[in-house]
Order: structure tokens, then C-alpha cells, then sequence
């Protein structure tokens, strides 16, 4: 057993358009064991590059209201948003298809 800093393990699924930046439909992100779905996203996007924050954020801190992020089946919205405490939790990230109009 490993000793000194203690991780999680995060199960993290990716549905709809945000596949493609990814590249695949689910992966494990070890983070400390205090990180908060606002770590996860900015680990994603230390990963994905400017490809995944432009599709997941307006502005720093704030997603885009097409992306929606569950932690073992809640939305993060009622857990207190990007502050939202992740332990080891399954995390799914749905981005929604951007539909134009005018």
C-alpha cells in the first residue's frame, strides 16, 4: 500500500460531441482526494487543450450551458456547481449538441 498523499480514482464518462475532443467514451483520472469536479475540469483541460475549454467553458470557472456534469447520478448544479466534491464518485460529462438559429 502506498504511502504519504492519498488519490482518488474517478470514473468519468463522456457522452454527446465532447467524445470526439476526448476521443473516447470513458476514462479514470486520479486526482487528490479532496478534488472537486472544478479540478477534474481543469485536469481535462490541461489534457485536452484549448479544444475541450473552449467547448467547456464561457469563462473561467463557468461552464457553458451546453455542458451538463453528474456525480453519481446528481447534477452538479445541486451539489454546489464546480465546488462540488468528486470521492471517488462516477462523474458522466454530457455536452450538448450546439443547435444555430437565428
Amino acid at each position: 500500500m502506498e504511502t504519504g498523499r492519498s488519490g482518488i480514482a474517478v470514473q468519468v464518462t463522456f457522452m454527446g460531441e465532447i467524445t470526439a475532443v476526448i476521443g473516447k467514451r470513458s476514462l479514470e483520472i486520479g486526482l487528490p482526494e479532496e478534488a472537486t469536479v472544478g479540478d477534474l475540469m481543469a485536469s481535462l483541460s490541461q489534457t485536452y487543450g484549448e479544444a475541450f475549454t473552449s467547448r467547456a467553458f464561457v469563462a473561467p470557472g463557468r461552464l457553458h450551458h451546453t455542458m451538463l456534469v453528474f456525480v453519481d447520478g446528481e447534477e452538479i448544479k445541486e451539489r454546489g456547481g464546480l465546488s462540488a466534491k468528486l470521492g471517488g464518485g462516477k462523474v458522466e460529462v454530457i455536452l450538448l449538441p450546439m443547435f444555430g438559429g437565428g
